[in-house]
């Protein structure tokens, strides 16, 4: 729901900036700040953020000497 809610608000911001041609450099921070946001959910989702779960999350094998601690 959030990652549609921020792709809207995108779609939006991006709109506004081919319309408007008007106050550019705040729709563009505005537009930036929001492609980080889902794609920092979109890297959380895989797995790929610390203390994340998901398909790509890190596991190391285990070895012996992870059975003697």
């Amino acid at each position: 729901m959030l990652t549609l809610a921020l792709s809207l608000a995108l779609l939006v911001v991006l709109v506004l900036i081919l319309v408007r041609r008007r106050n550019l450099t705040i729709l563009m921070s505005v537009g930036s700040l929001l492609a980080a946001l889902l794609a920092m959910l979109w890297l959380q989702d895989l797995g790929l953020l610390p203390g994340s779960q998901g398909p790509l999350t890190h596991t190391r094998p285990q070895t012996v000497d992870d059975l003697r601690r």
